[in-house]
């Protein structure tokens, strides 16, 4: 389901939107429904005296900023007690309520510069549409779906709130908060900008969409970056985490885990069959991006899910291009692609 057809069918959203869960204590997840295929969303909170932080904000869409006050008051706090929101990555099931929580708290925000800069290219609509459209264009899509696409922007940059920050994360660097320390990851991959929390006394990771439980994280490529590698950072970004003396994963999605060796093992597996999958598809016949994903995926599908899976099938083509699997042309202004001789 789109960000515009999420909108129009609030019908969804009940009174309970959040549930909060006291994982252990002072530290408590906050899961947020939604109505998109993935229904639920979690952000994190650490309680400090009279004082919380927030480790993302969930989505912002109508009621979510009044349930969410019922439900601190369930227990024992109120909005005006978050000091500090700490962010993952900018995508809008994660940071969108930020600006409406800043502007009635004060709170302070931190983020990467990555992911700030990534917000910012997002809220200048103006060249995001055309940096948009340039580079769907040259994928091989249709301007009726980039128009679609173009909606998609649209709507996104209404439901994030605006917010600042004058202070970013730094990788490694240790923050603290009353009692809590913890340890910034820089984790880009799922986004250019992400990051995880790591409390080594606790062993624990929030870990946003960096891991998680039963799906493999999406990834997609950069329009402003041609020179980011989606998979290879997000792989490289998993080695960091497998460093980690780790017992448990606290997900943005889905539920909290041990035996993270496992579960990276079954991502990386996923990628490597899924990049030998586009692979398949790559003959001396010159295709598009576009035309690569309607093969392997399909044409039956919203134009919001073409544009998910055009962008999955450039994640693996960018991969194979560096690898000198495939070989990538431009014909008229659009990329084309085909089996690079002797590749196997």
């Amino acid at each position: 389901m789109t960000q515009r057809s999420a909108t129009q069918h609030m019908g969804f959203l009940q009174s309970r939107y959040f549930m909060i869960t006291e994982i252990q204590a002072n530290f408590y997840r906050v899961t947020l429904r939604m109505p998109y295929r993935l229904r639920h969303v979690h952000a994190y909170l650490l309680a400090q005296d009279k004082q919380l932080a927030l480790f993302d904000t969930g989505l912002n869409m109508p009621g979510s900023y009044e349930t969410l006050e019922k439900d601190l008051a369930s227990i024992g706090f109120g909005i005006n007690d978050i000091r500090y929101i700490f962010l993952t990555h900018v995508h809008t099931d994660h940071c969108s309520m930020a600006g409406l929580l800043q502007k009635k708290t004060d709170a302070k925000i931190y983020l990467s510069a990555a992911a700030f800069e990534e917000y910012q290219h997002f809220r200048q609509t103006n060249s995001a549409v055309s940096q948009a459209r340039q580079f769907y264009s040259r994928q091989g899509m249709s301007s009726h779906e980039i128009d679609a696409v173009i909606e998609e922007y649209e709507d996104m940059r209404g439901i994030i709130t605006e917010f600042n920050t004058d202070d970013y994360l730094q990788n490694n660097e240790i923050r603290e908060f009353g009692d809590w320390k913890f340890e910034v990851i820089f984790t880009p991959g799922h986004a250019a900008g992400h990051v995880c929390f790591f409390f080594k006394k606790e062993e624990i990771l929030l870990a946003g969409d960096h891991i998680l439980p039963y799906i493999a994280p999406s990834l997609s490529p950069d329009i402003f970056d041609d020179n980011f590698r989606p998979l290879q950072t997000y792989l490289d970004s998993l080695q960091v985490i497998e460093q980690l003396p780790l017992t448990t994963i606290h997900p943005g999605h889905g539920n909290s885990f041990t035996g993270s060796d496992e579960r990276l093992f079954e991502i990386r597996s996923h990628h490597a069959q899924r990049k030998q999958l586009i692979f398949g598809f790559v003959n001396e016949i010159p295709k598009t991006t576009y035309a690569l994903a309607h093969e392997i995926f399909g044409n039956n599908m919203p134009d919001f899910e073409k544009f998910m899976a055009l962008n999955e099938t450039h994640v693996y083509l960018k991969e194979l291009k560096f690898e000198a699997a495939i070989k990538e042309e431009i014909t008229g202004n659009v990329l084309i692609y085909t089996a690079a001789k002797n590749a196997t």
